[in-house]
């Protein structure tokens, strides 16, 4: 019997707010050296902390440690590649900083999901969703995937990179089989969205 690692649940004491994410104070002369590349086992925490603290807000589901080291090859991630730490710290030296991720999770010869996008606060509205969303489509056709779904609270941004409200008794049985893995699957608040490559 294979053991299915339960999505860790806030406690609501532990609540984020956007607050709560790392700050990151750029201002208008610092250039930003945003990458996108396929995510590392070195990057797991902090997809984590990022995906975690969207879960928080119930913007997203949950991840668990478990799950990310099984999945890693699913992701990929959004580097800013020039943050000063100064932003963070009291020093001036250069760091590498996680600001978006995304996952393309194959589930069948056709069909896709696109789960845990997630973008920074101080990193949103520069484009990286439709950035990350480009390179999990050139990677689906790759693969020979002809349709991506996904489940979100945030539906408009989807219908912006493409994606058209589908009813959940129209998808495939396979998604089924992952809803009832779901926490949310009694009382579900996500709308079913999908795009045809």
């Amino acid at each position: 019997m294979e053991y299915i690692e339960p999505p860790p649940t806030p406690k609501s004491e532990d609540k984020k707010t956007k607050e709560n994410f790392l700050k990151v104070l750029l201002n208008d002369k610092d250039e930003r050296e945003i990458v996108i590349q396929k995510a590392q086992v070195r990057d797991v925490e902090e997809i984590l902390e990022l995906v975690n603290a969207f879960a928080a807000m119930n913007l997203m589901l949950p991840r668990g440690p478990q799950y990310m080291y099984e999945n890693i090859r699913d992701f990929v991630i959004a580097c800013d590649n020039n943050v000063p730490v100064y932003s963070i710290t009291e020093t001036r030296e250069v760091l590498n900083l996680i600001v978006a991720c995304g996952s393309l999770h194959v589930l069948w010869e056709d069909i896709a999901e696109i789960r845990a996008l997630a973008i920074h606060p101080n990193y949103q509205h520069l484009g990286l969703g439709s950035r990350l969303m480009e390179t999990m489509k050139e990677e689906a056709k790759q693969l020979g995937i002809h349709r991506l779904y996904t489940f979100t609270l945030t539906e408009n941004f989807f219908k912006t990179l493409g994606f058209r409200r589908q009813d959940r008794s129209e998808l495939p049985p396979k998604v089924w089989g992952e809803c009832s893995r779901c926490p949310k699957y009694f009382h579900c608040d996500e709308v079913g969205m999908v795009l045809d490559l």
